[in-house]
């Protein structure tokens, strides 16, 4: 729609990636997003935000996929998808598969891909978070569309005089495993890169509840083919998954492509970790509160329209944390 307006020369290209514009609603319900696009709008045209967040909202409010579209803020534009827009997240993800983080958020950027770091070959704290962040956001923009520098992987310089028994983190690495030790890195931020040294004792704490949730997820999945249950998207869909822990997940899952976007073009691999921890919690409340299978205390419907539905979201909760991890350096595991 945005591309037709520019077309038309009704509005003004946005200096913004349109895509990595969006966020959740202040409201916090899971069917609203909203984007600061009429900010980027109107200064490339030097026009009134507001005016043209009010132009936009007419403009999705006709559109059969949005329930309601508003300006606010002085600037920013609401978007309130329907339901079935909404329920349509899970069948798109799962369809996915691993390609579920991919977007064209960042295309006509470029970026270069590093190899993955040896956590354990770096001399301090600070060279392993660098070389970790460093790889994260390579891959982080390819999968949002940036096309790689000159279509290879640049090389990490090697280390020179380095004895590892001498280093931290490799002493981390012996004592915890790489894989704990990177994903502790991938998830810190930029101004705590400092304390890495000193919260060394917690580096154990963070992947388990998310590789714990993708086992979780690719389990139920193993046991419904086994007992003849298939995930299907049927017509539906809206009504089996209305719930309000079926609601959140739904949102949070539609965020991925943005959230790998926005760590790419902000320089802030972490947030995409903490945003996979976000999804493991909020799985395993809904999987505790509306199991897909009859096992464990809380009840599972008879209709196969909903069991379908839910495995379909099951499905699609593993596919974000299986890519959401391959984005941080480690697969994610089917059983713990």
């Amino acid at each position: 729609m945005l591309a037709d307006l520019v077309a038309a020369r009704e509005l003004p290209e946005s200096p913004q990636p349109v895509g990595g514009t969006w966020r959740r609603a202040p409201s916090g319900v899971p069917a609203s997003y909203a984007t600061s696009l009429p900010f980027g709008i109107a200064s490339a045209a030097r026009r009134d935000p507001g005016a043209i967040a009010a132009a936009l909202a007419d403009r999705f409010s006709a559109l059969p996929w949005v329930r309601a579209a508003k300006p606010s803020g002085g600037g920013h534009l609401t978007v309130t998808v329907t339901a079935q827009a909404l329920a349509s997240v899970a069948p798109r993800m799962a369809a996915a598969g691993a390609s579920c983080a991919r977007s064209v958020i960042l295309r006509g950027t470029q970026a270069t891909v590093l190899p993955w770091p040896d956590p354990a070959g770096a001399r301090t704290w600070r060279q392993a978070w660098d070389g970790q962040a460093a790889a994260m956001t390579g891959r982080c923009a390819r999968a949002a569309g940036a096309a790689i520098a000159h279509g290879t992987e640049r090389a990490l310089p090697a280390a020179s005089g380095h004895d590892p028994a001498l280093s931290p983190v490799a002493a981390a690495v012996a004592y915890f495993g790489a894989d704990v030790v990177r994903y502790r890195l991938a998830r810190t931020l930029p101004g705590r890169v400092g304390a890495l040294g000193r919260e060394a004792a917690d580096v154990a704490d963070y992947l388990a509840p998310v590789q714990l949730a993708h086992a979780e997820a690719a389990s139920a999945l193993r046991w419904a083919a086994e007992l003849g249950l298939q995930a299907r998207a049927g017509n539906e869909l809206a009504q089996a998954l209305d719930s309000r822990k079926e609601q959140g997940l739904l949102g949070l899952l539609s965020f991925l492509p943005v959230r790998v976007a926005a760590a790419a073009r902000t320089g802030r691999a972490a947030e995409l970790p903490r945003y996979l921890e976000h999804v493991a919690q909020t799985w395993t409340d809904w999987r505790l509160a509306r199991p897909a299978l009859p096992f464990g205390g809380a009840a599972v419907p008879n209709d196969p329209e909903v069991i379908g539905a839910r495995l379909v979201l099951t499905e699609a909760a593993r596919w974000v944390l299986a890519a959401g991890l391959a984005l941080t350096g480690i697969a994610a595991s089917d059983r713990i």
